[in-house]
């Protein structure tokens, strides 16, 4: 018999574990209607005192991913392999990744995010493609997988809607910041893509959420102990994130940038690592064999433009124009270095910070995006600039909002006297599936 969800709530707050079924109750019970949003409130407020035992967080994981629409298993002929990334500056490299996975042999089926604080979001560059439509019904998704073993979608409204729900109360009621619930939120819309393993960039640094390596980790051990109890394969990768990742930094640019690196123009070389290791470790979670041979592999298929080929066929199986012309009014203004030196390290948080307030972001939820609007860095921290060196170009579509992210940027840019020193790799660490 049920427990009524007050009774269970009362147990939750004197500290007892629910079960696998009470659980299910509770997250059943959002979806339809018969848990209020207080009572939910009370169960995150519990949740962030009391705490989640392991099991506790597994089985609101896979409760939020079915009660919900979701991926049958097997639904392409080849390996399904997902990369999530824990959100970035300049991060585009699903941009780049998913292409080259499925010029590789995998199919993607990939449920990405908006921008959330200060890092970009994937459905926000795609949809700076003209038509590219990032909300499918459920039906087109699994069509997509089967016919091109791939698709970049957003969060539809019955693809795991208890989370969307538990993420707008702990929105407001100060429960965003743990560990648990981070990890169903993460998780439940991978369980429901159908997967046989996950990649998953645990960015580090300064521009990260997780600015510290303890803290990623953290958030790691419990992905990981929830991914071995579902029976999901995955690997984590830990990368840097204190300055930007790439040259650009905006929807539109990101995309550009994506676009020209896949047929090997000007590729930054953060960009180029981090992207083969995730793609590599993608494929030995779908293929077994040597990290190095699938490395070599990744590096083999970009640079025949096997990966733009796909990029492509992409924007276009979900209504993108591409190429496509950009004729809309636009202002853009040089940064140009004032004294000779090497370039500071660049901080990755006050640039978004300032793409953000020029429109690249959402300051509110209901802003709109101006998907133009952004930083083209043709210098990185390191190089040896001589005064009068354009540092970087700045876009909006307004002149006032293009004239003070350029002065933020004439502040961020700075050089010093100091020799240079070595970039190290952007790989922290690797865990392997236990």
């Amino acid at each position: 018999m049920k427990s009524p969800v007050k009774e269970l709530l009362r147990a939750k707050r004197d500290g007892a574990s629910w079960s696998n079924e009470e659980m299910e109750q509770f997250v059943h019970g959002i979806v339809h209607g018969h848990v209020s949003l207080a009572q939910c409130g009370a169960f995150l407020m519990a949740a962030c005192t009391r705490g989640l035992a392991a099991e506790e967080v597994a089985a609101l994981t896979m409760s939020m991913a079915a009660n919900g629409a979701h991926i049958p298993k097997h639904v392409s002929t080849r390996p399904a392999i997902d990369k999530h990334s824990t959100g970035g500056v300049g991060d585009k490299v699903s941009l780049l990744l998913t292409p080259l996975a499925v010029a590789c042999g995998l199919a993607v089926p990939m449920i990405s995010g908006r921008g959330l604080g200060h890092t970009g979001g994937t459905v926000d560059k795609l949809e700076s493609v003209p038509g590219y439509r990032t909300i499918l019904p459920m039906s087109q998704l699994i069509d997509l997988l089967r016919t091109q073993h791939f698709f970049m979608a957003g969060q539809s409204e019955d693809l795991a809607p208890a989370d969307r729900t538990l993420y707008h109360v702990r929105d407001v009621t100060g429960t965003v910041e743990n560990v648990g619930l981070i990890t169903s939120s993460i998780l439940s819309k991978k369980f429901a893509e159908g997967l046989d393993g996950l990649v998953m960039d645990m960015k580090v640094g300064g521009a990260a959420f997780m600015s510290t390596l303890d803290g990623a980790q953290e958030l790691a051990r419990s992905m990981r102990s929830v991914c071995a109890i579902a029976g999901l394969p995955c690997t984590f990768v830990f990368t840097r994130m204190d300055g930007i990742l790439g040259r650009t930094v905006g929807n539109a640019l990101e995309v550009e940038e994506a676009a020209l690196a896949l047929q090997g123009i000007d590729v930054a070389a953060d960009l180029e690592e981090v992207t083969v290791e995730l793609v590599a470790r993608m494929l030995q979670l779908g293929f077994n064999g040597s990290i190095e041979e699938h490395r070599a592999t990744v590096r083999a298929v970009w640079s025949q433009g096997k990966g733009y080929d796909v990029f492509e066929q992409m924007l276009h199986a979900q209504g993108g124009t591409w190429p496509y012309v950009d004729e809309g009014p636009i202002f853009k203004q040089d940064v140009v270095a004032t004294t000779e030196g090497t370039l500071v390290p660049i901080d990755g948080r006050s640039v978004a910070v300032a793409c953000l307030h020029a429109g690249a972001g959402r300051l509110r939820e209901t802003d709109t995006i101006d998907p133009r609007a952004g930083i083209t860095f043709l210098k990185r921290d390191g190089d040896v600039v001589h005064a009068g060196d354009v540092l970087a170009t700045v876009q909006a579509s307004s002149e006032q909002k293009c004239a003070a992210l350029h002065s933020a940027m004439q502040q961020h840019l700075q050089t010093t006297t100091a020799p240079a020193m070595q970039r190290p790799s952007m790989i922290i660490d690797v865990w392997e599936p236990s």
